[in-house]
């Protein structure tokens, strides 16, 4: 905060005019996301989604039985933070397809999000009984959230599935359940393997973990 407050004392200076200081600094910023942080969105892909939403939606209004239109939109929906309209496209490709993983997936995401817990659970082990790499590792995610609201249907060896996902985001996010949940020492044990994780990650991908580094580090000393 202080570094970023005396950079644009700083450029307010060298250019004479507070305004354009304060939208140069943005544009720094913007510039230094881009590049090595990631934690803005990308623009462009916002503009693509919604344009493809637009597409499909168009397309089913001429085709209505059109499944995989159906299932795209839901998960566009899904990206979106839409999660109603999402599990309303994912229902209706579901009355035609019955054996995606992918499909069940987002439902039972979209479900957990909604709070339909045991509907939601039911699609996640759906989907990993399909194919246990489906979603990489978020199906465990969300089981894990189910165990730590209280219910009694847990998933067996659930860190062990787990621990075949490992990357930094996924310890990460596995850390975010355990602290909502209060579990803060398995919280911090989350957060500390997404840091170990994000050290082996290649020097060209760093900026794909990069994030989920920052933000682990920041949870544990915060």
């Amino acid at each position: 905060m202080l570094k970023g407050f005396f950079l644009y004392y700083l450029l307010s200076l060298l250019t004479g005019n507070p305004i354009f200081g304060l939208v140069l600094l943005i544009f720094i910023y913007i510039l230094l996301d881009k590049t090595y942080l990631g934690f803005l969105p990308d623009f462009s892909r916002t503009f693509r989604r919604n344009t493809r939403i637009n597409a499909l939606l168009s397309e089913l209004q001429v085709n209505p039985a059109n499944a995989n239109a159906a299932q795209e939109l839901g998960i566009l929906y899904f990206e979106k933070k839409k999660y109603r309209e999402a599990l309303a496209f994912l229902q209706k490709a579901h009355e035609k397809v019955k054996n995606s993983a992918r499909l069940y997936l987002y439902m039972g995401m979209a479900y957990m999000e909604l709070g339909e817990r045991e509907s939601g659970r039911t699609a996640l082990v759906k989907a990993v009984e399909l194919d246990r790499k489906a979603g990489h590792g978020l199906p465990y995610i969300y089981l894990l959230r189910y165990e730590m609201e209280g219910n009694n249907q847990p998933v067996t060896n659930m860190e062990d599935h787990f621990s075949d996902f490992a990357n930094t985001e996924n310890f990460y996010r596995m850390g975010m359940v355990y602290k909502k949940a209060g579990r803060v020492r398995e919280a911090e044990e989350m957060f500390r393997c997404a840091l170990e994780e994000y050290a082996y990650v290649p020097k060209p991908l760093r900026r794909l973990h990069r994030k989920w580094a920052i933000l682990s580090r920041l949870r544990l000393v915060l």
